[in-house]
């Protein structure tokens, strides 16, 4: 590991956690960094440009190491924290190549951190690994902004959007406020076929999992939580996610196959005065170990020819749409045209059952229009 990037848990952490709790688990960062090999987590503290830089990840792993370990048989390590950088773009060098790294073990990198520039750090990771990527952005607002300054919370999906070279596939965004939004923005998403989804669309949460399936990276914005539940945000708003839809997103993240690094940001210490919000990260994050401790190795783990395939006929001969149904965890995906040589883990698209019924009604489903649309 690049251990001149990080430093080792402060010792508060060292000493001996109670038996069964996270604390008693999880591999730490001592004098030296732990082994990743055979890891399928490791969390990673992002420093804050401030007299206390680590006070976000230190906060909520107070929280974290107390939970108690669930019935799992998954390996997670936490790496400590970024060395504090001279600036920004420092900090978002040394997220890069230490994502990068995580990422090289088949690992899953877990950032905790405040700000909303950092994340383009993981993106980049990806892009110097030379891999196609699909995001996940959950937020209040669309940060569609100026590319042309430095990334931060107003410009962060456009900064990912016009990095070059282009790797970013897909992005489906979730749970903005529409009178946070203006609608000049949200016509300029739908022009780029980004597949945005506002807030009152993940009522019940449970829709909102095909959208987080199929992603291999997602950023969680603490501003898309109502700040009754999460009050450490830079402007609280009395609407947003629930904390339990806040942990439901984050399990769903950790139990799709094709997730491979999870951004937690946007969390103001400094007014988190009662502890709250680090308590519901530290229960979103044991939610998330819950989703990939769960993890049946599914698409695109395995072939399509090992799930149920269904086909439902059209009326008035417009044709066929195909969907396949896992026995091991009853998810769905729906077969969606694909380009010669295109990615075979892009010709089957995540969707719901929900989905499999509007068929079966005549109609061809919203998720199968927009895949088409966008020219998968």
């Amino acid at each position: 590991m690049g251990t001149q990037w990080l430093e080792p848990l402060n010792t508060e952490f060292l000493e001996a956690w109670p038996h069964e709790t996270l604390g008693n688990s999880i591999a730490m960062h001592q004098s030296d960094v732990p082994d990743l090999r055979g890891m399928q987590i490791a969390l990673i503290g992002v420093p804050e440009q401030q007299s206390s830089p680590h006070e976000v990840a230190n906060s909520v792993r107070r929280s974290l190491f107390g939970l108690y370990w669930g019935p799992w048989e998954v390996k997670v390590a936490d790496l400590g924290n970024l060395r504090p950088g001279r600036d920004r773009v420092d900090t978002l060098v040394a997220v890069e190549e230490l994502a990068a790294e995580v990422l090289q073990y088949g690992c899953i990198p877990v950032f905790l951190g405040a700000g909303s520039d950092w994340p383009l750090g993981v993106y980049r990771a990806f892009v110097k690994l030379e891999r196609t990527v699909s995001a996940c952005m959950i937020n209040n607002r669309i940060s569609l902004g100026d590319d042309s300054v430095m990334p931060d919370h107003s410009n962060l999906l456009a900064q990912m959007l016009t990095l070059k070279p282009f790797r970013l596939f897909h992005v489906s965004h979730l749970a903005h406020q529409s009178y946070l939004v203006p609608q000049s923005l949200l016509d300029l998403a739908e022009k780029m076929h980004l597949e945005v989804h506002r807030i009152g669309e993940l009522q019940p949460i449970q829709r909102s999992e095909p959208w987080v399936r199929d992603a291999d990276m997602v950023v969680v914005h603490n501003a898309a939580v109502r700040a009754s539940d999460a009050p450490a945000q830079r402007d609280p708003n009395p609407n947003g996610l629930t904390g339990e839809a806040f942990c439901a997103l984050l399990r769903y993240s950790g139990f799709s196959d094709k997730l491979h690094a999870l951004c937690m940001t946007d969390f103001v210490s400094s007014r988190d005065l009662d502890g709250q919000n680090a308590n519901l990260w530290a229960q979103g994050l044991w939610y998330f170990i819950d989703g990939v401790a769960g993890r049946v190795s599914d698409f695109p783990m395995r072939s399509k020819e090992d799930y149920v395939r269904f086909t439902v006929l059209l009326p008035k001969d417009e044709g066929e749409l195909v969907f396949y149904k896992s026995p091991w965890s009853q998810r769905w995906w729906i077969e969606v045209p694909s380009n010669p040589g295109q990615d075979a883990r892009h010709s089957l698209i995540p969707c719901s059952a929900e989905d499999y019924a509007t068929a079966q009604n005549g109609e061809i489903p919203a998720v199968w229009w927009r895949v088409v649309r966008r020219g998968v």
